[in-house]
């Protein structure tokens, strides 16, 4: 691989086991807890760039169940399942409370746990975040069911192609075959399905990050959203894309700090 595009992770990788499945998480520095929930076809390693974050809050990311050195690929893969590990990751750490941010497929698990369990959350950030299959641009679910694992690799970029391999890193050809059935033929074609309505009340403190340039995440989308959560802001990311955390750090980071810090 050539310069990577993430900054590595330093310090070990946690586990705990959660009866049906053990789930994997880094743990780095101190202050008041914020669990990054990561994007599809990606794991932990992924908020390499988010770093730096480190300095200010106890940064805890877990790889979502079926991804990273999690296990659980036989299980379900629902937004509203991966919420609950990252419920029961808090209560293992003995956290009644805390900020959660997520990216993508991530985002919209946060969005679950946010809806169901509203008093565990001291802010939300979402960052390519929809809510339901409308969210998408015109054409994006259409690109995503007929999109093969071939051709996706073929035109992707250096970043994802980063972000891919460090998935694959623990999986056979097999495991790669049936993640992407399940993942990006299964849940990517079904979900979200949360109704603009349901955020009418939402307690949570929310940020929402919509990169300038963001190709399947509708801006309309994201606006309706941050208008309809009664204490939700909107920013756009300068010159990034869907994946705005990596394509442009020092903003999507300094726009972390100062609201967790507000």
């Amino acid at each position: 691989m050539e310069r990577e595009l993430i900054a590595p992770l330093p310090g070990p990788v946690h586990e705990i086991d959660l009866g049906t499945h053990r789930l994997t998480y880094a743990d780095l520095g101190s202050g008041e807890p914020v669990f990054f929930m990561h994007g599809g076809l990606m794991d932990h390693r992924s908020w390499g760039n988010q770093l730096p974050l480190a300095n200010a809050f106890r940064m805890i990311l877990p790889d979502t169940r079926g991804h990273g050195r999690s296990t659980g690929a036989d299980l379900p893969a629902t937004y509203a399942a991966f919420a609950d590990d990252v419920v029961a990751l808090m209560d293992r750490l003995d956290l009644p409370r805390a900020a959660v941010v997520g990216f993508s497929d991530g985002g919209c698990s946060a969005l679950h746990l946010a809806l169901r369990s509203p008093e565990r959350l001291t802010g939300l950030v979402l960052i390519g975040t929809p809510h339901d299959m409308a969210s998408y641009n015109s054409g994006v679910v259409e690109q995503m069911r007929a999109m093969t694992a071939e051709g996706l690799l073929g035109a992707a970029g250096p970043l994802l192609k980063e972000l891919v391999a460090r998935l694959r890193e623990h999986m056979s050809d097999d495991q790669w075959a049936a993640y992407w059935q399940r993942v990006v033929k299964g849940l990517w074609l079904t979900e979200p399905d949360l109704p603009l309505s349901a955020f009418a009340d939402l307690p949570v403190p929310t940020l929402i990050l919509h990169g300038e340039n963001e190709l399947s995440v509708s801006r309309r989308s994201s606006e309706e959203l941050a208008a309809t959560i009664p204490d939700g802001t909107l920013l756009f990311v300068p010159g990034a894309g869907h994946a705005a955390a990596q394509e442009n750090p020092a903003f999507v980071n300094d726009a972390i700090l100062r609201f967790l810090r507000r």
